[in-house]
């Protein structure tokens, strides 16, 4: 008793009942109906009226004839499309349930209305049932069937000599044992699976057997039954690995790269012949397969995958290994022939064809395995290029300083007319396309260099574009060597004077050269270029940003080499020289100032350097990159290189006005003789400027002129006031320590009206007022009476308030017979003490 009692403590209580809801929702009920076999739902049917209703519903029959009709060449269901009027649609989401437009409770008493959705059925109609119903009674006798021998079953008595009938049938009884029709419906299913695999081996060794007699009526009829089987993957596989491009390519990458460096045409003829072999292709497929079978697109792809794409990627290790130029050229090959490749296979014409959207995909998955390495590949070959060509110029420009012609320089008259055309001559070549003009050696050679090491039978202002099979390496050519291209006469070198333009621009390269500046964007051209390529196809967004960036930055690349390794070097050395100028009366021309000449043909050199890149960013950068967008990193760095520009030029013009005022002061110093405004009496009176007063005049007006053009009129403006403003110091100080009597008065008068006439001719508003001043100060010169000289001392409105009265009394200090008429013209004068 005891032990009974501790096992019925151990014992626990049962558990409570679940209670279930009376009704469950009809989407619920149809949800668990769609899994029942065949045979259960009859009994489903049997339970109750409401069950009965929901198990004819079309929703339940409709899934399992998607099983058996929709089943796509994969062998997996897809879905029908029905019409509106034949909808079978088994919940409306308004109102109450109904069948008939009846409610469910008026038809079987009792029901009530679904507690939980208000979802009707209001337009199942029945028909699919009742079409399962049809299939039902046409395959049941041949699945049944396959309980005996499958091998020998009705299927293959009935349709063996029709395979597309007898591959539809075994189609549908694949879906019709999916959808469970009796109780043994494993046993049939692996059945009906079995005899689906020997009728899909049998057919296949005919296929087979056809393709290798060419026998295209075979094949179609074969195909057609395969793909009505499951789709026909395996024959469709049998079909592209039999064709002998795969297995019997006597094309070896190998053979490229033979006669010469740049020799693909072995790779071309491949691309050529395979293109060929496609378009053939695609007749045999339109005899062989119905039209929606994608199998052309399959065979393409393959070919492109394991045929073009191992030669590719063969040919291109061979390439890099060599160099990296070459490396590169291959790479716009490729793209070049496969592109062709893909537009003729998207030719409408064909009887089979490529749709273009797939087309750019097949392009896109040949080349994104090395696309990264070609894009690293492409910018590193700028960059280093540059270097290089950086680099050679240095060097050339260091050899050539003791060749420098100075006295060859370009007249101020003309210099506007040789800079519109050179760069009209400039605007041509960059337009040329890459093939024709190569990206490293292209350049207007004559008009950049200098006479001496040009070949004496080609004129020296004939402008010429050098070639890529001209050059003796891969490398880019050297501005010492360009002489000795081959080279063709431009239209325009029947003019004369831009043949004399050309050959006098030789001497503005001092220490910037415009061909090596043309050499740069050449280079930066061509890379552009083969980039663009790859634009204008269409990849993928993200392939497209990465081969965008690349785009943007190699042309930032070129605007960095010329800024901080060309152009701010040679500023900054010409700077150098202004520094460390001292004027000499030795010098061939005491007007001339030599670095100040270099330095102001700089600028102007600089000034066409900034215009070619502005006409080649307008002409080139701007079709991929919006030119409004301030973000832009390209739009950023082109501002910058502006800038640098512009702060280089400036820099220069500060210490250049410098040296200017240094040479007129050393002029002024040096020609000044005592006896210009102090001759004697017995000396006869010459009213001509002094030579020291025309001399000063002619070096400032020589030198300023030189910078008209170069730069913008408000920067010009700011520089002329300036050298104005400062010449008036120099001079106010020069005058300060002259002797004048009154018959050289009238010289210092002429002097006077001479610098004013130069300084009205530059027009600036700002500075002509103190050398009127000046020119009205004269008089106190020629003035004999010591009354009237303080009168003029005195009458400051002539002097538009610029001279102060100690200022006058120091130029009046400067008279012959100062201290005869010092008395009377300081009398009355307490507001200034005059040491």
């Amino acid at each position: 008793m005891d032990s009974c009692d501790d096992t019925s403590d151990k014992l626990q209580a049962p558990l409570k009942p679940v209670i279930v809801p009376k009704t469950l929702a009809p989407d619920i009920l149809i949800r668990i109906f769609k899994h029942l076999p065949v045979p259960s739902l009859t009994n489903v049917a049997l339970a109750s009226r409401r069950f009965k209703v929901l198990a004819y519903d079309d929703e339940i029959w409709d899934a399992k004839l998607h099983l058996i009709l929709d089943r796509n060449a994969m062998g997996t269901t897809v879905p029908r499309k029905c019409s509106t009027e034949t909808n079978t649609t088994l919940m409306d989401v308004e109102g109450g349930i109904l069948i008939n437009n009846k409610p469910l409770s008026a038809l079987i008493p009792g029901l009530l209305t679904d507690p939980y959705h208000t979802r009707a059925r209001a337009k199942s109609t029945g028909q699919a049932r009742e079409q399962f119903k049809e299939i039902y009674l046409k395959l049941l006798p041949y699945y049944v069937d396959l309980r005996n021998r499958p091998r020998e079953s009705k299927v293959l008595k009935d349709y063996g000599k029709k395979p597309e009938e007898c591959g539809k049938l075994l189609n549908m009884l694949v879906g019709f044992g999916a959808c469970h029709v009796v109780d043994d419906w494993k046993q049939l299913n692996a059945a009906t699976e079995s005899l689906c695999q020997y009728f899909e081996s049998a057919s296949l060794h005919q296929f087979e057997s056809a393709y290798d007699k060419n026998n295209t009526a075979d094949m179609k009829k074969i195909a057609h039954a395969l793909i009505a089987l499951n789709g026909g993957a395996i024959c469709i596989q049998t079909f592209v690995q039999k064709h002998p491009i795969f297995y019997d390519n006597p094309f070896k990458p190998d053979d490229n790269y033979t006669s010469s460096i740049n020799d693909l045409e072995p790779f071309k003829k491949f691309m050529g012949l395979v293109t060929d072999e496609c378009r053939q292709q695609s007749y045999v497929v339109a005899e062989t397969f119905p039209e929606d079978v994608d199998v052309y697109y399959t065979f393409v792809d393959r070919v492109l995958e394991d045929v073009v794409a191992d030669y590719v990627n063969v040919m291109l290790g061979i390439a890099q290994r060599r160099d990296r130029r070459l490396y590169l050229h291959t790479i716009s090959v490729i793209l070049n022939s496969s592109s062709i490749m893909i537009e003729k296979l998207t030719d409408t014409s064909l009887p089979r064809t490529i749709d273009h959207e797939r087309g750019i995909n097949m392009l896109f998955k040949l080349f994104i395995p090395f696309m990264d390495n070609y894009l690293y590949e492409e910018q590193a070959y700028v960059k280093d290029t540059c270097k290089k060509l950086i680099d050679e110029w240095n060097n050339h420009s260091e050899d050539s300083k003791d060749d420098e012609d100075v006295s060859s320089r370009l007249s101020n008259q003309t210099r506007e007319t040789f800079k519109r055309n050179y760069l009209s001559a400039f605007k041509k070549v960059i337009a040329l396309p890459v093939d024709l003009v190569s990206s490293a050696a292209t350049t207007i050679a004559s008009p950049f260099q200098r006479v001496g090491t040009r070949d004496e039978t080609i004129p020296p202002a004939t402008p010429r574009i050098v070639t890529s099979s001209m050059m003796s390496g891969s490398g880019p050519p050297s501005p010492s060597s360009s002489s000795k291209r081959a080279s063709f006469r431009s239209t325009d070198a029947k003019n004369q004077d831009f043949k004399m333009a050309l050959r006098e621009l030789d001497v503005m390269q001092d220490l910037l050269s415009l061909e090596t500046v043309v050499q740069l964007i050449h280079v930066n051209k061509d890379a552009e270029r083969r980039v663009e390529r790859f634009l204008d196809i269409g990849f993928p967004k993200i392939m497209h940003t990465s081969i965008k960036r690349t785009y943007e930055q190699i042309f930032v690349e070129l605007l960095r080499t010329i800024s901080t390794q060309h152009i701010q070097p040679a500023f900054d050395m010409a700077v150098e020289h202004l520094t460390s100028y001292t004027p000499s009366m030795e010098a061939y021309d005491v007007v001339d100032v030599p670095p100040l000449t270099e330095f102001f043909e700089m600028v102007h050199i600089g000034d066409v350097i900034q215009q070619m890149v502005q006409l080649y960013y307008d002409d080139e950068i701007t079709k991929y990159v919006d030119k409004m967008d301030f973000i832009n990193e390209v739009n950023k760095e082109k501002k910058n290189f502006e800038r640098t520009l512009d702060d280089c030029v400036a820099n220069g013009m500060d210490r250049g006005i410098t040296v200017l005022l240094s040479q007129v002061e050393y002029i002024l110093a040096r020609e000044q003789r005592p006896e210009d405004y102090n001759p004697p009496n017995n000396m006869v009176e010459d009213l001509k400027p002094t030579k020291a007063c025309q001399d000063a005049i002619e070096c400032l007006r020589k030198n300023t002129s030189m910078l008209i053009g170069a730069s913008e009129k408000s920067t010009m403006d700011l520089f002329i006031s300036e050298v104005g403003r400062r010449f008036g110091e120099t001079l106010s100080k020069h005058l300060k320590t002259q002797t004048v009597n009154e018959q050289g008065g009238f010289r210092y008068m002429s002097d006077m009206n001479a610098y004013h006439n130069f300084i009205a001719s530059l027009r600036q508003s700002s500075v002509t007022p103190y050398f009127s001043a000046l020119q009205s100060l004269a008089n106190i010169y020629i003035i004999s009476s010591a009354p009237d000289i303080k009168n003029v001392i005195h009458d400051l409105e002539r002097y538009h308030g610029l001279l102060k009265t100690e200022d006058l009394l120091e130029f009046a200090a400067c008279r012959s017979d100062w201290p005869t008429v010092k008395k009377v013209v300081m009398r009355d004068m307490t507001d200034c003490n005059i040491m």
